[in-house]
């Protein structure tokens, strides 16, 4: 069989000459130019031809062999694999605009994505002064601790394979985590009822496709957590938003037991975003409403942990009987989003559903991070960041009340301030239509802040403080009150 002649070679001194000789060779046979069966030149051949070694042809053959497009036939030389179809190249890169913007074939739980704008779970602005709501601040971080126990783990785990870990979740946090919580929480836990995760979110999205299916109703708060609302509307629930006022979840306003709410989201010891505390009277309401129904209650305990007057409320898993609380708390807000440690109590008969749902989904958490987090609950050290970044939480939170009050007077109300990281913020002589347009020029300033959209009462923000020290919180308000001069009642444009 003749040599191969329509492949033609064109090499440069810019990049490595085994590389381009692959990808020539290769684009040849994919086009078809290289027919499938026909012999190519001896590596010695084409080496003479442009006076390169011999070994840089081989080379470029041998990882061609390796991938099936050459094939090598003892005493006759290589060719083109047989078996390739003849113009085995993909098709050619859209030319026309109809065929550029074809939609592809997509799921309807991704056709359900596109029309949600789950961009807001993550969007932050690099501004000078943020007040964005999840965010806090890398030095109060206990970084030289967190050091020291991860070198003492590699050091522990040194000549040991790193395998992959339980689902749930390394014993000893877990252990760990059920005496941290009935101490902090009052929550009943024992270990084989936790589950680590990676943040709330998926705490979310793991009830979701554990307990509910497309059609189903969930219960969500109104307002309340957008990344729970955005998972039901994923997974094609039905939502049904249930009004909050200054005591958190309306209990009076959900839908009768026997509508058959498959699952209900809460924020009962700090409400997102109005930072209401439900009271006992509402809580056992809650639970009686849950037992008579059958629906599962999801209690997102996301940063409790900081309450500046008094000690922590209670959690709602504290007062279930019926088990059907499902408990889930995060260290996003006590130490750091960016770890994505968070972790599940669950029902004794959920626990094997989740587990296999967890498994599936990313088979553990990171194990180093969970040993880390045992130990830093473990030795005292957990506790003891969580006291010192309350104060230091409070003295921003303080500042930035004072801020506000020096700054806007009367014409402010604030609302949320006795726990958490954020506050709300509501200007009463700005039109609650302008909020969006009040956060568009604070921005310009490099002020960050996001438009709540509570009520109609005068625009209102959430305003979160945990990133910022108390000089830029003052400074960041001052910048906000000439920005908000522009837009009082009568001055608008």
């Amino acid at each position: 069989m003749p040599e191969n002649t329509a492949m033609l070679f064109r090499l440069d001194r810019d990049a490595p000459l085994q590389t381009q000789i692959y990808d020539q060779l290769k684009a040849s046979i994919l086009s078809g130019d290289a027919a499938p069966g026909s012999r190519l030149p001896s590596s010695r051949a084409l080496a003479d031809q442009f006076a390169i070694a011999r070994n840089t042809v081989l080379l470029a053959y041998e990882q061609l062999l390796a991938e099936g497009y050459l094939e090598s036939r003892p005493g006759a030389g290589t060719f083109v694999g047989a078996a390739l179809p003849a113009g085995a190249a993909p098709r050619p890169a859209a030319t026309t605009p109809a065929e550029a913007h074809r939609a592809p074939r997509l799921s309807r739980y991704s056709q359900r994505l596109r029309g949600l704008d789950t961009d807001a779970l993550t969007r932050r602005a690099g501004l000078r002064y943020s007040f964005h709501y999840g965010t806090v601040s890398a030095a109060d971080f206990p970084a030289d601790i967190w050091r020291s126990l991860l070198l003492r783990e590699i050091r522990r785990r040194a000549g040991k394979p790193y395998l992959y870990e339980n689902p749930q979740g390394l014993p000893e946090l877990r252990a760990a985590l059920s005496d941290y919580l009935g101490r902090a929480r009052a929550v009943r836990a024992r270990p084989e009822q936790i589950l680590i995760v990676n943040g709330s979110q998926q705490a979310v999205d793991l009830a979701l496709r554990v307990l509910v299916d497309p059609g189903d109703t969930v219960v969500v708060e109104d307002p309340g957590y957008s990344g729970a609302r955005l998972a039901v509307e994923a997974i094609g629930a039905r939502l049904l938003p249930v009004p909050v006022d200054a005591d958190g979840l309306d209990t009076a306003l959900l839908p009768p037991p026997e509508a058959g709410a498959r699952l209900a989201h809460v924020t009962p010891g700090h409400q997102f975003p109005t930072g209401g505390v439900m009271p006992a009277a509402r809580r056992l309401a809650l639970l009686d409403w849950a037992g008579r129904g059958g629906t599962y209650v999801f209690e997102d305990d996301y940063d409790s942990e900081y309450r500046y007057e008094g000690r922590p409320v209670e959690s709602l898993q504290a007062l279930d009987r019926a088990g059907l609380v499902i408990y889930s708390g995060t260290v996003s807000k006590v130490l750091s989003p960016g770890l994505r440690l968070g972790y599940m109590v669950l029902p004794p008969e959920l626990v094997e559903p989740f587990l296999q749902a967890k498994q599936l989904t990313d088979r553990h958490t990171a194990s180093l991070d969970q040993a880390v987090f045992a130990h830093l609950i473990r030795d005292g050290h957990f506790e003891r960041h969580i006291r010192r970044t309350r104060r230091r939480n409070q003295r921003r939170r303080d500042a930035l009340v004072a801020a506000l009050k020096a700054g806007f007077g009367a014409a402010v109300a604030i609302e949320g301030a006795k726990a958490g990281l954020h506050v709300v913020v509501r200007f009463r002589d700005i039109p609650a239509t302008l909020a969006g347009s009040v956060a568009e020029a604070a921005a310009l300033r490099s002020v960050g802040i996001v438009p709540a959209g509570i009520g109609e009462a005068g625009a209102s923000f959430l305003m979160g403080y945990a990133a910022l020290e108390e000089a830029d919180i003052r400074q960041g308000v001052a910048l906000l009150r000439e920005v908000v001069q522009s837009f009082r009642r009568g001055g608008a444009a």
